[in-house]
């Protein structure tokens, strides 16, 4: 079994969806993971962000607070920007 690959229940159809991590990353002492959707009849790749919270040796994800999640996902994107822009002055 792939470890990058998850499964959750989507609560609202209750259909199982396959999620990959891609990343991960920490914002105010708490960790998340960044996450592809898997699934084949999809027209796009769908980016999720789940908060990762360790009880002991395994791992849970939980879903973000829509009053949060904005700023999460904002947050992620500043990181990506910061990664380009270190990429471009190492290339120059």
């Amino acid at each position: 079994m792939d470890e990058d690959i998850i499964t959750l229940l989507d609560e609202e159809t209750n259909e199982e969806v396959k999620l990959r991590i891609i990343d991960n990353f920490d914002m105010e002492d708490r960790s998340f993971g960044v996450f592809i959707t898997l699934e084949e009849n999809e027209e796009e790749i769908e980016l999720v962000i789940l908060e990762m919270i360790e009880d002991g040796e395994e791992i849970m994800f939980q879903s973000l607070d829509e009053g949060e999640e904005d700023k999460v996902y904002d947050f992620y994107d500043s990181l990506l920007d910061e990664e380009d822009l270190a990429e471009d002055d190492s290339e120059a």
